[in-house]
């Protein structure tokens, strides 16, 4: 059987401060690290953002209930084990849920004893790390993505958990926020040609979801594509990411070279690629400046 180490983040939605509390009473010691989210929204914006390893969801909350609560938390991060927990939900419910891809169900209140069984259970369904399989000495990943830029967080966190999982939380707070910045960047500035203070603009009159669809709508720039390349180096021990668009590129020797102090305003979109330097000096452009690779050393 797994044991539980400190790699594993448990994210804990129920409405109820005092099962919260108790949930995370009954794990002290047992190598998880536990956030709780008293409704659905923090909870989506909480996995979006730190990528749980497991999540325990009430089925009933403020803002959805039943199975709208596991659908959406399974649209978001598909590969997370989410186990379901109500005090009387109809049999129909349960069994729907099982079939959604809830990983297990616990009746509350939940005793420690089902807790940590669940939790084990859950666990066996989460990827398995590269570096505990032998013989492999490297592992790719290629994604092919559209240019709509709401599909990014949810692009994200699936990398995050499929290719990152090991890192600790900080560095992959550091990854999650290089990866959206040249995500955005290939997708708005590379293929949808929108420069910096057009969507800000936009932002501030309310219309950027008009200026998105407006230039996906335009034939030379709605068939443009994104590809992710990720390579895991067992022997390097290291991950690889690559992120190329089909824009016209840009100066980014020139950006580069400028120290973050004296970064105009007007190329404030600029900040975002300081951010990831800064966290990842790998990070390097090809001539033409429309593919970006960075390195993130797993020792």
């Amino acid at each position: 059987m797994n044991t539980l180490t400190t790699s594993d983040h448990l994210l804990v939605i129920d409405p109820c401060s005092d099962t919260q509390a108790r949930i995370a009473e009954q794990l002290q010691g047992r190598g998880f690290s536990v956030v709780a989210a008293s409704d659905l929204t923090t909870a989506l914006t909480a996995i979006d953002m730190a990528a749980p390893d497991i999540v325990i969801t009430d089925l009933f909350l403020p803002e959805a209930t039943g199975l709208t609560v596991l659908k959406e938390l399974k649209a978001r991060h598909e590969l997370c084990p989410v186990i379901v927990m109500a005090k009387d939900a109809p049999e129909p419910m349960i069994i729907q849920a099982l079939r959604i891809g809830a990983a297990d169900y616990l009746h509350k209140p939940v005793t420690e004893e089902e807790l940590v069984l669940a939790l084990q259970r859950a666990r066996n369904l989460m990827p398995g790390d590269l570096g505990d399989i032998p013989g492999v000495c490297r592992a790719e990943y290629q994604l092919t993505v559209d240019s709509d830029p709401t599909h990014i967080p949810a692009m994200i966190s699936w990398l995050i958990k499929t290719t990152a999982s090991t890192l600790p939380p900080v560095r992959r707070l550091h990854l999650r926020g290089a990866l959206q910045e040249l995500l955005f960047n290939a997708i708005e500035h590379g293929n949808l040609e929108i420069v910096y203070r057009e969507k800000q603009e936009a932002l501030a009159e309310g219309r950027y979801e008009q200026l998105l669809a407006h230039r996906l709508a335009q034939a030379r720039l709605r068939d443009r594509r994104v590809r992710i390349h990720v390579a895991h180096d067992t022997d390097a021990n290291c991950l690889v990411y690559g992120i190329t668009d089909e824009g016209k590129g840009f100066k980014w020797q020139s950006l580069l070279a400028r120290s973050q102090e004296v970064c105009e305003s007007e190329d404030a979109n600029g900040r975002g690629v300081f951010l990831a330097r800064s966290f990842f000096p790998s990070l390097r452009y090809n001539d033409r400046g429309n593919e970006v690779t960075l390195t993130v050393s797993l020792h």
